[in-house]
């Protein structure tokens, strides 16, 4: 039986910081890019930070769409240059010169760059989710269509979901952390349930943290 090589990006946080300093970076060839194919440099660059399971990831990615999303969605890996690889909750970093991640690996991600054609945009209304993925916790926006439930909406949508104004908990070495971010983009096939942050006490930080603290027996459904 063949053997499954472990993705790169679990390597990188499984490893001892004072191991080797060795950068894996997929299976690409010189030139191309994990996300369409086109050299790098050919492309408009913009931050990124990846959440998986062993820890976060902040680098830079090149875009080959106007929306973060549409290419998240499009591709099954990602190619990240000059990262920073942070293992969680325990924090040790290492920097890393390129690797590659495969969408399968994140739980979420939020990054810089444009929003899309606000000409393209249609009328939508912004409905507040909690969504629990591995070791985090969101609360955001979700944009629906007037009379369209966010919830079903979220469950039926592409496996990579936007949220706005969106509050990312997780565990960190010394206790909780927090991050507030414009717009972060859920991997609804790893998310372990969600539901309407107003009826679990969701709507803000501090009651986002207290369901980290306490946990939920919330499950997905659908």
């Amino acid at each position: 039986m063949t053997k499954t090589r472990p993705a790169p990006f679990r390597l990188v946080l499984r490893q001892d910081p004072a191991g080797s300093a060795a950068e894996p970076t997929g299976d690409l060839e010189p030139g191309d890019s994990a996300a369409g194919g086109r050299a790098p440099g050919d492309l408009p660059e913009v931050e990124f930070v990846a959440f998986a399971a062993h820890g976060r990831l902040s680098g830079r990615i090149a875009l080959d769409k106007a929306r973060l999303t549409d290419m998240l969605n499009e591709h099954e890996a990602f190619q990240l240059d000059h990262v920073m690889a942070t293992r969680l909750p325990e924090g040790q970093s290492r920097v890393i010169k390129q690797l590659v991640i495969e969408r399968g690996e994140i739980f979420l991600v939020h990054a810089g760059g444009p929003r899309g054609d606000r000409a393209q945009r249609t009328k939508t209304i912004a409905r507040a989710i909690t969504v629990k993925a591995g070791p985090y916790l969101v609360t955001g926006d979700v944009h629906t269509a007037p009379g369209i439930d966010p919830l079903l909406f979220f469950r039926k949508r592409h496996p990579m979901v936007p949220l706005t104004d969106a509050i990312v908990v997780y565990q960190g070495a010394y206790g909780l952390l927090e991050e507030n971010v414009e717009v972060v983009v859920v991997n609804r096939d790893l998310a372990d349930w969600v539901r309407r942050a107003e009826v679990i006490g969701a709507t803000s930080s501090a009651g986002l943290r207290n369901i980290a603290r306490n946990g939920t027996g919330i499950q997905i459904t659908g």
